[in-house]
């Protein structure tokens, strides 16, 4: 049910009547600031009719990211200095290398027990890094790489991957996700659409099942890094599936979720390289079978990453829950970028694996820590800033206007789900000569409250000056 925006203003607006009634200086600061925030909703009203009022205004996944404790909070958003990753031409998969991996990791067989967590370390050589396969999941995921603190996007699920089939022998792309018996003719070929590279469980429309016959990638090539520099893989689900994985999750080598094999040398790898198999598991929950063929990497180079497995008693790995506050200052009521207060909130939990009789079974977990990281400012206003039992000192301002500082503070007492988060702004003095500071008070906004404050996950990028935030950004996966 949608909130009454007539309802909401006449409410707003007989809280700052009964505010002006009370009091004989226009500059009392109830009255200001009720009227100040009455305008800022009905503005928003105006500029987002169709945006449902009764909502959490939490847009944040809530779900667990995964880093080296030698790792600053938060993932840079840009590539490591020096370093850089290329798309490469297609590398055809030869079939004895698709049927010595099918062999070791066989379709629905939990495979834990076979790796570690582990993360890798650069070395000093190029390497090469291309999907061979591409299993039978339903989830959509990004493969992010994380090298020297840096986070990478270098593949979405069945980018620069195709195949040939009997359905349909030429070079064709394969599919995101399931089409049921959806029939489509290319060049003369009816075939259906396919989401892994082998054809499982896929029938042509004569009745006969499809086969895979060819698959060929781009690699992407990995230069000029730091030797020595930690690096590890993730698999980030955009589309989850339900009781396998969550949107937002991330499906990490960090975590168990991927696994590393010595594999023969295909014969199109030159004689001299070394070459190493990463097998990914993009389900996490009840119904995941844990087989590790989600997607398969072939890595590459005279020197490949080299494998560090982390051991029972070792705090390499943290677990972090990171939340982004977006905040307008009420500086203009009829702003909104979101972008005057940009603060991530990052809650990190070290974590040691426990192993039974060879097998990750458990994580034991450290003391939790909370930072607040300013990621912007783009609002000229002084503020101060409360989380949960945590007030920061000062910070904005002119000086500050449009930068984006990345200072860091330590903080106690946040929770992840009452968004306990507050903002004291400096608005103006107050009549000529009193010396009077008048503020304004922007919390989180419970359901029914134009948003002053919205929570989104830390890949969401904040919005150039005097830009608003599309509409879409307030609708949520359900609506």
């Amino acid at each position: 049910m949608k909130t009454n925006a007539k309802n909401l203003m006449m409410a707003l607006a007989a809280a700052a009547t009964l505010t002006a009634c009370s009091h004989d200086d226009l500059f009392d600061p109830s009255f200001v600031e009720n009227n100040t925030k009455a305008q800022y909703a009905d503005n928003f009203m105006k500029k987002y009719p169709n945006v449902d009022l009764s909502q959490s205004w939490d847009f944040s996944s809530h779900q667990p990211s995964f880093t080296l404790t030698t790792s600053t909070s938060g993932r840079a958003r840009t590539r490591g200095a020096g370093g850089s990753w290329s798309r490469e031409d297609w590398y055809e998969v030869e079939p004895a290398t698709l049927e010595w991996m099918h062999g070791e990791l066989v379709e629905a067989v939990d495979h834990r027990s076979i790796g570690k967590p582990f993360y890798m370390t650069v070395p000093g050589e190029d390497f090469y890094v291309v999907p061979i396969y591409q299993g039978l999941a339903s989830a959509v995921w990004e493969l992010h790489v994380v090298i020297d603190g840096d986070d990478q996007l270098v593949w979405g699920k069945s980018e620069d991957i195709e195949i040939k089939d009997l359905g349909y022998p030429d070079w064709h792309k394969v599919y995101e996700y399931a089409v049921t018996y959806e029939w489509d003719s290319v060049n003369g070929h009816t075939f259906e659409y396919m989401f892994n590279t082998d054809g499982s469980g896929k029938v042509m429309k004569d009745g006969r099942t499809n086969t895979v016959t060819d698959v060929r990638a781009k690699p992407r090539r990995f230069s000029g890094y730091r030797v020595g520099a930690d690096m590890y893989f993730y698999l980030k689900v955009t589309k989850g599936d339900e009781g396998n994985c969550n949107t937002g999750a991330e499906q990490s080598s960090l975590n168990g979720q991927m696994l590393h094999l010595d594999s023969p040398r295909p014969s199109n790898i030159p004689a001299e390289y070394e070459t190493m198999i990463i097998g990914c598991e993009d389900a996490n929950l009840e119904k995941a079978d844990y087989d590790m063929n989600d997607l398969v990497l072939l890595v590459y180079g005279r020197k490949v990453p080299k494998p560090i497995e982390i051991t029972e008693g070792s705090t390499v790995v943290s677990e972090n829950r990171i939340v982004r506050y977006m905040i307008e200052d009420l500086g203009a009521t009829d702003d909104f970028d979101f972008n005057d207060i940009v603060i991530d909130m990052v809650e990190q939990t070290p974590m040691t694996p426990v192993y039974t009789n060879g097998v990750l079974t458990d994580w034991r977990r450290g003391a939790t820590s909370q930072k607040a990281v300013v990621r912007h400012l783009g609002g000229t206003l002084p503020f101060v800033l409360t989380i949960g039992d945590t007030t920061l000192p000062t910070l904005g301002g002119q000086a500050t206007f449009q930068t984006s500082p990345d200072q860091a503070f330590d903080v106690a007492g946040w929770d992840i789900n009452r968004h306990n988060i507050s903002v004291q702004v400096q608005q103006q003095a107050g009549q000529q000569g009193s010396g009077d500071i008048l503020y304004n008070t922007v919390r989180f906004p419970r359901a029914g409250e134009a948003p002053m404050i919205i929570a989104v996950d830390p890949s969401q990028d904040w919005m150039p000056e005097r830009q608003s935030v599309p509409e879409t950004w307030f609708y949520t996966s359900e609506e």
